[in-house]
């Protein structure tokens, strides 16, 4: 049944991207693929979100045109899958009483508080006059998007087996992703980046988002190496055969924001894991020495790294901390000068609740769009929110003996650490394709941390919440 299940995902993907570029009738087809999917959904739960989990990375986009002048109203098939299998889910768990509707974890008090604060905060901007409630709400659910996901897996979920088995498929999308990322870079011409499937037409490379496909790739990378490092030697093999293939579509994202982030993994990665420290230095080294023979991408992406603080399009002088200057090119620029006007313009006028969701326009790395839309607050929230997801992914780190279990949380803890860094550059934690498989991830730590606290309530105190 699960092959199945993954084989009539492929389809439907491959069908519903057919046709959304053929232009058909989208009415009909969410009319039928939604029909389809709650009665999926209703009746097995469970194998509805490997539906969800092949949707995440391989759904098409629809659009429905312009929201106001900067924005147009795009909407993905997962995000209607999601919001009808919370609904069938909800619906199945009203009738039948299994479990209560929310599972107490150790994220959420943090998540619920934040996703409060997310809908205070914008609704006095829009009380104010400073938000157009179309745009800000459409951005506030889909922050409440991903705390479903995340919610309602943690309520599905029940099992190691379970968890094993999501993982396995989760590396066979990371694979298909990959395939995607090499085709769409080598059809859409010499200024092609790397990036993930259907979020550019092909042919127009300048409407991708490469730093999306990046930081999927630090989740992803980050599980590799945990497998790497903690599993058992044919598992191993596949996952180093699985990394080796997919660095070079990660190199071709030319992200250097991805770049930094993915550098932050290997320190943590070395101090963290346990064992094979040894043969993790021997395997990087590799890396890199294979990084360094093969020019025609070594130049590439040296020059994309290079261009940030010189040559012609380092134009733009800042001051450093040593009293000295440092150049940077346009779009390096802009993650400075955003930061600035947020600390020294908007965060004064309204430091504790800030502006809304939108409420600064389209922020440059995520801790001035944190900061300009929920004020010092919302920074507090977001801070302890990441502080329980490391604690929880750490402490089945540190219970669990069988390897994939070890390797999916020593995986998560270091792709978390890659984020933040990537965060410095990019707005990380409110892009689609990066934190809906990052909730995911975190609900199923937390599944685990609930077996642990629960084994330790039964013989001993529970783990700090």
């Amino acid at each position: 049944m699960p092959i199945l299940i993954v084989l009539v995902a492929l389809a439907a993907a491959g069908w519903l991207g057919y046709m959304a570029a053929a232009g058909a009738n989208y009415a009909l087809i969410m009319l039928a693929a939604s029909a389809a999917t709650a009665l999926f959904a209703f009746f097995s739960p469970r194998l509805s979100l490997v539906l969800l989990l092949f949707s995440m990375l391989l759904s098409p986009e629809i659009g429905f045109g312009a929201v106001d002048a900067s924005r147009s109203l795009v909407v993905r098939y997962d995000d209607i899958f999601i919001a009808i299998i919370f609904m069938s889910w909800f619906a199945r768990t009203a009738i039948f009483k299994h479990k209560p509707f929310i599972t107490a974890t150790p994220v959420q008090t943090p998540v619920l508080l934040y996703t409060a604060l997310c809908v205070v905060s914008t609704a006095l901007g829009v009380i104010r006059g400073d938000i157009n409630w179309k745009v800000s709400s459409l951005y506030v659910l889909k922050y409440i998007e991903y705390f479903l996901l995340f919610f309602m897996t943690v309520n599905i979920v029940d099992s190691e087996e379970e968890i094993k088995k999501l993982l396995k498929y989760g590396l066979v999308v990371a694979a298909l992703v990959t395939v995607y990322a090499y085709f769409y870079y080598y059809v859409s011409g010499v200024t092609a980046r790397a990036t993930a499937p259907f979020e550019a037409p092909f042919g127009n490379p300048e409407e991708s988002e490469p730093a999306s496909l990046g930081g999927y790739y630090l989740l992803v990378f980050g599980v590799l190496l945990g497998l790497i490092s903690e599993g058992p030697a044919r598992t191993q093999l596949l996952s180093f055969l699985l990394l080796a293939g997919a660095f070079p579509a990660f190199l071709f994202t030319y992200s250097r924001a991805s770049y930094i982030g993915f550098a932050a993994m290997l320190p943590a990665l070395l101090t963290l894991t346990g064992q094979r420290r040894l043969f993790l230095i021997g395997f990087l080294a590799a890396g890199a020495l294979a990084f360094g023979l093969t020019p025609s991408i070594k130049s590439r992406v040296m020059e994309r790294i290079t261009m940030t603080y010189s040559g012609v399009y380092a134009t733009h002088s800042f001051d450093t901390a040593l009293g000295g200057q440092v150049k940077l090119e346009e779009s390096a620029a802009a993650r400075i000068w955003s930061l600035k006007r947020v600390v020294l313009q908007r965060l004064p006028a309204r430091p504790i609740f800030g502006w809304g969701v939108t409420g600064i326009g389209i922020g440059d790395t995520q801790y001035a769009l944190v900061l300009g839309e929920l004020g010092l607050l919302g920074a507090g929230l977001f801070i302890w929110m990441i502080y329980r997801l490391f604690r929880t992914a750490l402490t089945v780190y540190r219970a669990y003996k069988t390897p994939l279990i070890r390797a999916l949380s020593l995986g998560f803890v270091i792709s978390l650490v890659g984020l933040l860094f990537q965060a410095v550059g990019v707005n990380t934690f409110i892009i689609v394709r990066i934190m809906e498989p990052f909730w995911f991830l975190a609900a199923l730590l937390s599944v685990l941390y609930l077996k642990v606290a629960a084994g330790q309530k039964a013989s001993g105190p529970a783990p700090g919440r």
